[in-house]
């Protein structure tokens, strides 16, 4: 699905105050890491997502599940993300993407160099979150799972 590897991470939507300061501290403590904020949308940002090496959410907002984490993991994209809500229940450090103490640019900084340091890891992270989206996000697999699970019931 993806291109070769590529370095560099994006960050999608508009970002609240606080989450351009933890982004920006984080980006002068790590000048390192390359990341684009992307306000795109349809094609556009298809194209610039599978460009990507990782998808940055410094801030996860008042969305119980942030659209950004799901465009994440469908593009086969390893999610760095703040240690709460959606984030903490979904990524699972070291596999689909990594987590960082929310609020703390320091604790992202750290998570942006290692992504920029570990490039084949990240890869393999990206396409463990795709098979994540495939296994918890699509149609087919929900209502199977759900309607498959209330047939058993009923047998018992």
């Amino acid at each position: 699905m993806r291109e070769p590897y590529r370095a560099g991470g994006v960050c999608l939507g508009t970002l609240s105050q606080s989450a351009r300061a933890t982004l920006g501290e984080a980006l002068a403590l790590f000048p390192g890491a390359r990341i684009e904020l992307v306000s795109l949308e349809g094609e556009e940002l298809q194209a610039r997502l599978e460009q990507a090496a990782y998808l940055v959410l410094p801030e996860l907002g008042d969305e119980p599940l942030p659209r950004e984490l799901i465009d994440g993991f469908a593009n086969g994209l390893p999610v760095i993300a703040p240690d709460e809500g959606a984030a903490f229940e979904l990524i699972e450090p070291g596999r689909n993407g990594l987590l960082f103490e929310a609020g703390s640019a320091r604790s992202l900084a750290r998570r942006l160099a290692w992504a920029e340091a570990f490039p084949e890891k990240m890869r393999q992270m990206g396409e463990c979150a795709r098979a994540d989206y495939l296994a918890r996000f699509i149609a087919q697999w929900s209502y199977g799972k759900l309607y498959g699970e209330r047939r058993r019931s009923e047998r018992l």
